[in-house]
């Protein structure tokens, strides 16, 4: 089954850059005053991993979890190492989660599409990196995401979530069946996190759907 294509979502992607966001942001730049850290990307979209942490605050995976992680008919894979991937219309590539290109932005993009009726392909999913530069208290961080039309064999939710250490940072839950949405947070660091602290990005999903991480900026 191909990768679905982006013809809607660059549209989408390049209203969100032009209008600075949408959803949950109220903040203005910077951090209020204080003593923050350099402005700049706390996440590069290449490095994501699966991960099994974060139980503590995501809560156990429920009866039936699975992610299926090998890429199925992939002539893409593996994918270039530090870069975003570029699949061509009609591409065979059915992927789990992949660093995508998207016009100028290199998105995490999480897909539940499901090979057969019978298997699906993703219904859990937690990533992991270490943040790329400190965050002190105060700061202000925004992250931005976005999912498809969300559809599913029956009635359900879906989850994304965004984790800095042991911070919550953004927690979406949406109903199933749902339009595409871009969920975005601006979040307050509530103390100081080093450089390479651990950061999750968790989907939680029914349904053969797509989610992606734009991007998570140190403001």
């Amino acid at each position: 089954m191909p990768v679905p294509r982006a013809g809607s979502i660059l549209l989408s992607i390049v209203l969100l850059a032009a209008c600075g966001g949408t959803g949950n942001d109220s903040g203005t730049a910077g951090n209020g005053g204080g003593a923050g850290s350099t402005p700049g990307p706390l996440v590069d979209n290449t490095r994501w991993v699966r991960s099994t942490d974060g139980d503590e605050i995501l809560g156990p995976p429920p009866e039936g979890a699975s992610c299926e992680l090998e890429p199925i008919d992939c002539p893409e894979y593996p994918w270039p190492e530090g870069d975003c991937v570029t699949f061509e219309a009609g591409s065979s590539c059915v992927v789990a989660f992949v660093p995508e290109c998207l016009d100028a932005f290199t998105v995490m993009a999480v897909y539940t599409r499901m090979p057969n009726p019978g298997m699906p392909l993703c219904n859990w999913l937690t990533l992991e990196q270490p943040s790329l530069r400190p965050i002190r208290a105060g700061d202000q961080i925004e992250i931005r995401m976005r999912h498809s039309t969300l559809t599913a064999p029956v009635p359900g939710t879906a989850r994304m979530m965004f984790v800095v250490g042991d911070e919550l940072a953004l927690d979406y839950e949406v109903l199933i069946p749902s339009d595409f949405k871009f969920p975005s947070e601006t979040w307050v660091a509530p103390k100081d996190y080093p450089e390479g602290t651990r950061l999750l990005f968790h989907v939680d999903n029914h349904g053969s759907n797509e989610y992606m991480l734009i991007e998570a900026n140190v403001l």
